[in-house]
């Protein structure tokens, strides 16, 4: 906006350089190639060319007039009133100009600008480039403050133009006045004609038209006023509504202002003071005008007026431009005054100083601006020692053509601040710099922000390469994916485990499979999973290598998400648990020879302990003591088959033999064989609905029920009821033990199917290695069942387990 006001400043008063300087302006701000000036033509309701700059050459026939009601990018500015940017496609070959301008120019963006001032449309301005070298935005935002400023220029010219024309006519009044008085001696009665024929005259009314001046002429003696034809258009009344009296002329004067005017009119007439007044008139029509009056008193020799000789000018819209002006000095002002950047200007050369610092500067280095205009070197002592050779620099080639620059100062208080400064230079008609036009804006924050920004990526690189180092070196294989499943990275180990240097599709479900050999189901797949936002934690998976080769791997794969939760990816880690493997082989055949050497002293143990208590002529206490030897062999002889079966679940040996079995008969069967468990606790058994026959191990199931109805008798209050229910459910038979007592605490939820944990019954220790319900756990999920556990409340501990409907 600096250089646009510098240039139309170089135009001067001469009409046609400030046009071409307000294209060449529009040119330059916009960083347009073509900038064509339409001045609005009013009577022709035409757009006429009035100068261009850029392109090659004048242009063409076709944009030398545009109809306003012309199918064209300028004319729809001018009837919008607004800023119009050229549409895209199809819609621009219809719009005459752009049209042009893309076909004969190459010119495919363009925009066109109403310049107006006080709500009078003066031109339009037409702007092409064959590629915008600036936002959209921001070329609308400057176009728009480029109207504003081009529509002032305009306007100032149109009012020096006026003001000429006025000059000129007062200047030939003059001449007319002094004619008239050379004859008024001798032709009084000619002198009246004359001066009738004179203020009638064609070209003097026409001039009095178009300038909007009007004279007049009062002979106070008679009261007669001898008025001009402009004075009737300007008081708004027609020529035939008779002669115009002084009374007649007040009448037409804002009442707010007659009483000023007639003591200007009597302060004249008394040689007090000259006459030269403004006033309002009103129009019968209710419209307002301003009027600007000079007048000289004829007198006698004694000093008596005479007459009173005087124009009046029209000056209402130079007025507006005068308000308007000064309205957006004082906006201009209040936004300096308000701004958070320092705003200056500054003379230049050696009695250089400030002219202008506003408030802002305080907050920016502690000083205010009576300061800087006191002491117009202030700012050198501010500067930061390693930036002074820099803003020396700057400022030699500032002369040239100002510029920007970033560099620290030490304020008031000792902090340092970063300053962004961008100049323009003021120059004289040869070119000399005068002023310097400056804003200043701390950029502190954004420095530091940059700093910090710097550090931290420092900082990622350094943490990027230490996890990279660690994954690369990890013994465990890992794979990186991305959002979609691709896979992004591998570390050296997991090539070495899949036994290629390009594990495609390493850790989906084509190259995975169940311990037992059977296929991965795809929904299972950790890494699928994982992308579903899962976590898998340690699951034996079989790896098909690259060879060939079946390798056994523990794998765990989780999500990668940001800290909005947005899914980045995900990350698998598998490790090779081929040793472990055979140390379970060795551990479950070390278990299954135990097992099986125990079993056979354990049933001796028994069955002599039976005869013994048999036997009749045996003492009572020796009886007893059998009998305690009896039941504590077949406690062991129950762990050493908890063993076995643990062995079998772990290793996946675990022989089920399937057949159909009637549920409810087998649970009454069982009910009635471990009534010595669950002694003192009445049993229910309730059937909702009929129960179909499942397919199921008669044998197993009835272990999981012996040990589920025996932990109920345990763990449930003396003498309340047991209630065992069956219901269908879908493709199973969903079987639930009740009991009611002490509630398993939350904590011991989890736990409760794990190895070797045990609850307590009755505030007591439990007796037992705690491996039941983990047997009945891999029974009811080697039958593909589920088994759980539910503490509704008011003292109720169920659990459930299903067993899959025997079909075909």
């Amino acid at each position: 906006m600096a250089d646009a006001s510098l240039v139309l400043a170089r135009a001067g008063d001469d009409d046609g350089a400030l046009r071409a300087a307000i294209a060449a302006a529009a040119a330059r701000a916009l960083h347009a190639e073509i900038a064509c000036l339409y001045e609005v033509q009013r009577g022709s309701r035409a757009l006429a060319l009035a100068a261009s700059e850029g392109g090659r050459g004048a242009p063409g026939s076709a944009l030398q007039r545009l109809p306003l009601d012309a199918e064209s990018l300028a004319a729809a500015a001018a009837r919008a009133g607004v800023v119009q940017v050229a549409p895209g496609g199809e819609r621009a070959a219809a719009l005459l100009d752009v049209a042009h301008l893309r076909a004969q120019r190459g010119c495919s963006h363009a925009l066109a600008i109403p310049i107006a001032f006080a709500g009078d449309l003066r031109a339009v301005l037409l702007c092409a480039a064959a590629q915008p070298t600036l936002p959209h935005a921001e070329a609308v935002e400057i176009a728009v403050a480029l109207a504003g400023l081009f529509g002032m220029a305009l306007a100032a010219a149109a009012a020096r133009a006026l003001g000429a024309q006025v000059a000129e006519l007062e200047r030939e009044k003059g001449e007319l006045e002094r004619s008239r008085e050379q004859l008024q001696a001798t032709l009084t009665e000619a002198r009246r004609t004359e001066e009738a024929l004179r203020l009638r005259g064609e070209g003097f009314a026409r001039a009095q038209k178009l300038a909007r001046l009007a004279n007049w002429d009062w002979r106070i003696e008679k009261n007669e006023l001898i008025w001009s034809e402009e004075s009737y258009r300007m008081l708004g009344l027609p020529r035939d509504a008779g002669p115009l009296t002084y009374e007649t002329f007040l009448d037409r004067v804002h009442p707010d202002d007659r009483g000023g005017l007639k003591r200007a009119v009597d302060l004249a007439l008394q040689k007090a003071e000259p006459y030269r007044v403004d006033y309002r008139i009103l129009r019968p029509d209710g419209e307002e005008r301003v009027v600007h009056t000079v007048a000289d008193v004829v007198r006698a020799e004694d000093g008596t007026p005479l007459r009173m000789i005087g124009t009046a000018l029209d000056v209402t819209e130079q007025r507006r431009v005068e308000d308007a002006l000064r309205l957006s000095e004082a906006r201009l002002r209040l936004i300096a005054e308000h701004a958070s950047d320092v705003i200056f200007r500054m003379r230049l050369g050696p009695d250089g100083g400030y002219e202008y610092i506003n408030p802002a500067v305080v907050e920016h280095t502690g000083y205010p601006p009576e300061a800087w205009y006191d002491n117009p070197r202030l700012f050198l002592s501010l500067l930061h020692p390693e930036d002074t050779g820099r803003y020396h620099d700057f400022v030699e080639r500032m002369a040239e053509a100002g510029g920007r620059l970033t560099f620290r100062i030490v304020d008031r208080s000792g902090r340092i601040r970063w300053i962004a400064t961008h100049i323009t230079l003021e120059r004289d008609e040869g070119g000399n710099p005068l002023t310097a036009i400056g804003i200043s804006r701390d950029v502190t924050a954004e420095k530091l922000a940059d700093e910090e920004r710097e550090r931290l990526l420092e900082q990622l690189a350094a943490e990027r390469t230490w996890l990279n180092t660690v994954i690369e070196h990890t013994p465990v294989g890992i794979v990186l994916l991305g959002p979609t499943g691709q896979q992004i990275a591998w570390n050296q180990r997991a090539q070495e485990l899949a036994r290629t240097a390009s594990p495609d599709d390493l850790g989906g479900a084509a190259c995975l499979r169940l311990p037992d050999g059977q296929p991965l189901p795809p929904s299972e797949c950790p890494a699928m999973r994982a992308l579903r936002g899962e976590v898998t934690t340690a699951r034996e998976l079989s790896l098909g290598r690259a060879d060939g080769g079946i390798l056994a791997v523990l794998m765990s794969a989780g999500p990668i998400v940001d800290g909005n939760g947005k899914l980045l990816g995900a990350v698998l880690a598998f490790e090779d648990i081929t040793r472990l493997k055979e140390l379970e082989r060795l551990k479950e055949e070390w278990t299954s020879v135990v097992a099986h050497d125990l079993k056979q002293p354990v049933t001796t143990i028994i069955g002599y302990a039976a005869q013994l208590e048999r036997r009749p002529h045996v003492a009572d206490a020796v009886k007893a003591r059998a009998g305690h030897i009896q039941a504590s062999a077949r406690r062991l002889g129950r762990m050493v088959s908890d063993l076995t079966d643990i062995s079998r679940i772990e290793s996946r040996r675990l022989a089920i033999e399937r057949g159909p079995v009637d549920l409810p008969a087998l649970v009454q069967a069982v009910v009635e064989r471990t009534e010595g468990d669950t002694a003192g606790h009445p049993i229910d058994i309730e059937l909702r609905g009929e129960i179909p026959v499942v397919s199921a191990d008669a044998g197993r199931v009835e272990q999981v029920l012996s040990n589920l109805l025996s932990n109920a008798a345990k763990y449930g209050d003396p003498g309340t009821p047991i209630t065992v229910r069956l219901e269908k459910r879908g493709a199973a038979v969903e079987t639930s033990i009740w009991n009611r007592g002490r509630t398993i605490p939350p904590e011991e939820m989890p736990l409760l199917f794990e190895r070797f944990f045990r609850g307590r019954a009755k505030e007591e220790r439990v007796v037992g290695l705690g491996l039941g319900l983990y047997i009945a756990k891999g029974l009811i999920e080697a039958h593909g069942g589920t088994i759980w556990v539910e503490c509704p409340g008011d003292g109720d501990t169920a659990f459930y387990f299903t067993l899959p409907i025997l079909t075909g």
